[in-house]
């Protein structure tokens, strides 16, 4: 009896091992040139996540440039990524394993706008959601953002990413909307190319959105051990001293004086019943 229960010992330690050692190979999408700057706080949160989650990993981009609906629907049926980070949705969340905490804090959802400098004292003049259908805003092909804010009332023309910018600097829009910790760095990035563009000073469009980490079809596992850590990782602290210490989100929160800003709230109707579950811990208040 004895011998067989060290047997036994020895096998489930040897089996604990084995299951700690398993391997994940992450691939997530070139999203488009210049991103780098948009993926270091992703990619950070989500070492902490593995590691949180004792998991061995390596991770690599694909040699292919993807918009968000193409890395959706690679996630679904194709074997060129098993990982990407984008909005919550509900019609993008199905078919696939989704780890439902947001990245960011919800800092997808403080959109302020990048505009032309000397259209300040047109954006001085709005006052609410009426006043701001007068104008039109630039967003991307294939956003959710688009649909939140047609939804809403508001005027939007869509184009491609980097379009969107000289699309703002020509006057072709009015205003090109950008998660607060996007915004700042995305100008800092083409002073040269588009020099007349500036955050806006005293607006604030806010809805519940931010990236979540989308895992293909095929990799629940993976999803598991993402959430499993991104838990972990709020319980001990480590991501709230990563969220404080970060540059990517301390630099535009310094910079953005978001409590001085006038504050136009819009619904989004597009999340999914498990993006409302979402305890509030997890968001910015």
């Amino acid at each position: 009896m004895t011998a067989f229960s060290a047997t036994g010992v020895a096998l489930n330690v040897h089996a604990a091992r084995a299951a700690q050692a398993k391997h994940f190979d992450i691939v997530y999408p070139q999203i488009q040139p210049g991103g780098d700057v948009h993926a270091a706080f992703a990619l950070a949160v989500l070492d902490l996540a593995m590691k949180s989650a004792n998991a061995d990993y390596t991770i690599r981009q694909a040699k292919v440039v993807m918009e968000r609906g193409r890395a959706l629907a690679e996630l679904a049926n194709g074997d060129t990524i098993n990982l990407h980070w984008t909005s919550m949705e509900e019609q993008a969340e199905r078919g696939l394993n989704v780890v439902h905490i947001p990245i960011h804090r919800g800092l997808i959802g403080y959109r302020v706008f990048i505009i032309r400098k000397d259209r300040q004292p047109d954006f001085d003049r709005i006052n609410g959601l009426e006043d701001l259908t007068a104008l039109t805003a630039g967003q991307g092909l294939g956003w959710i953002d688009t649909e939140i804010m047609r939804r809403a009332g508001l005027n939007v023309q869509t184009s491609t990413y980097e379009t969107l910018f000289t699309m703002t600097q020509g006057g072709r829009v009015d205003y090109f909307p950008r998660g607060v910790i996007e915004a700042f760095a995305e100008l800092d990035a083409r002073k040269q190319a588009v020099p007349d563009l500036v955050v806006e000073n005293r607006l604030l469009l806010l809805y519940r959105s931010d990236f979540l980490f989308y895992v293909a079809r095929s990799q629940k596992e993976l999803a598991a051990t993402i959430e499993k850590g991104f838990m972990a990782a709020y319980r001990d602290g480590s991501y709230m001293k990563l969220f404080n210490s970060h540059p990517y989100i301390q630099n535009p929160l310094g910079r953005a004086n978001l409590a001085g800003r006038k504050i136009i709230r819009l619904d989004n109707p597009y999340l999914s019943e498990a993006d409302r579950r979402i305890p509030d811990e997890y968001w910015m208040h």
